[in-house]
């Protein structure tokens, strides 16, 4: 391979890993101070376990939290305890709870940090409706409503939250139908056979004790035949 060749390869290396370098800077150049700080934190960390990694014990995210949240920090807490990883979708970095251990509390919580406006929000899903704590910034001119990602966004939609809901009491009432219709299905399938002997044989262990005193008292006589 030739000298200039060798060049050109290198110098479109040089080209390409510049590219990359800016396409990862410029985003954090925009970014406040403890933006960046935010984004050096949750990036390495997507598609982790936040509990394996301590996230949740970050003064960076518990300051905050603590501060956004108040008296719903606990129950917060408690819900996306149960997240299974740290996932991001564009600008989005965001975490949603798997199940609830407070179902008397809500039902869902998810996080969501923006890296485009810094800005941190909290959805709870309690008797199927959300409760959206987002932060607000005084150098803004205008209130900052929070972007949310897909498997968030269906729940800030009235008509989708109503399906939802719909959805949940309809696969409900029919679990409740399944259960109460078991035991006619059982003896349907041949419990109904089980039932009948049983019956059978109480009549005829009642009759069998009625009709014997008759047998001690009334002894039966031979019959011959007549010759």
């Amino acid at each position: 391979m030739s000298t200039s060749l060798l060049k050109k390869i290198r110098g479109l290396h040089i080209v390409w890993l510049a590219l990359m370098l800016n396409a990862c800077v410029a985003p954090l150049l925009l970014m406040s101070p403890q933006g960046q700080l935010m984004w050096a934190l949750l990036k390495p960390l997507v598609g982790l376990n936040p509990n394996d990694v301590g996230l949740f014990e970050q003064p960076l995210i518990k300051d905050r939290m603590q501060a956004l949240l108040g008296d719903n920090y606990d129950t917060t807490m408690s819900l996306l305890k149960t997240a299974d990883k740290i996932q991001q979708e564009g600008p989005l970095f965001y975490m949603v709870s798997t199940y609830t251990p407070v179902p008397e509390m809500a039902e869902k919580a998810g996080f969501v940090w923006n890296s485009d406006t810094n800005q941190m929000a909290v959805m709870l899903l309690t008797g199927g409706s959300p409760k959206i704590i987002s932060e607000q910034f005084t150098d803004q001119a205008e209130k900052l409503v929070p972007s949310w990602p897909k498997e968030l966004v269906d729940y800030t939609d009235p008509q989708k939250l109503q399906q939802k809901t719909i959805e949940a009491g309809t696969n409900q009432l029919q679990q409740q139908v399944g259960a109460a219709a078991a035991p006619l299905k059982a003896i349907a399938s041949g419990e109904v056979n089980t039932v009948q002997d049983t019956v059978q044989d109480a009549v005829l262990e009642k009759a069998n004790t009625e009709i014997a005193p008759l047998k001690e008292a009334t002894p039966i006589k031979e019959i011959k035949p007549v010759q």
